[in-house]
């Protein structure tokens, strides 16, 4: 690759990802489709469609790497954080690196204390999703019917569980949908 083009590429990955991840920055926006026809593979070896999203009010959706190290530093957090959502929100996380050989992110997984499911590839819409994220952890907020809504969230956070339920709310509320608290 001409690495005085390099640049010119990183910055036209950027745009293309920004105009397909633009969730809603106002109540106002419609939610954008986003998983409409999927399916995805879960880290052990199980199958996640657009079904399994139906039955929650909003999904979230966060993209790690076994080598990113911003993700590994969020993963107990982000644990806790799904072990205190209430039934009708799910936190889903999704490595992007697994190719064939779970060990290393069911490891990272355990020590974390994560318990929720994991997705590792899919097909279709998930496929063009997993592609498109271009920086890790990137989280994501979809409504039952596969719509992106709310904000994506890009980077680490030092305060996870407020931000992360900010942006859930926010998510919510432009769905039609009731505020939540965390338990406990």
């Amino acid at each position: 690759m001409n690495h005085k083009k390099a640049p010119v590429l990183l910055l036209a990955a950027l745009l293309t990802l920004g105009l397909l991840l633009a969730g809603c920055s106002s109540e106002t926006e419609e939610a954008k489709p986003l998983l409409q026809s999927f399916t995805a593979t879960t880290l052990e070896g199980d199958s996640f469609t657009p079904e399994d999203l139906a039955g929650k009010d909003l999904t979230i959706f966060n993209f790690w790497g076994t080598f990113c190290t911003p993700c590994i530093e969020e993963m107990p957090d982000l644990a806790a954080f799904a072990k205190a959502l209430p039934e009708n929100v799910q936190l889903l996380t999704v490595c992007v690196d697994v190719a064939g050989d779970p060990t290393n992110a069911k490891l990272i997984l355990e020590q974390s204390g994560y318990e929720g499911l994991t997705l590792v590839s899919g097909q279709e819409d998930f496929a063009a999703l997993i592609q498109a994220v271009q920086a890790l952890p990137t989280t994501i907020f979809v409504d039952s019917d596969g719509n992106l809504v709310g904000d994506v969230i890009v980077g680490g956070r030092e305060n996870l569980a407020k931000d992360f339920l900010a942006a859930a709310n926010k998510a919510l509320k432009a769905s039609g949908k009731a505020e939540i608290s965390l338990e406990g």
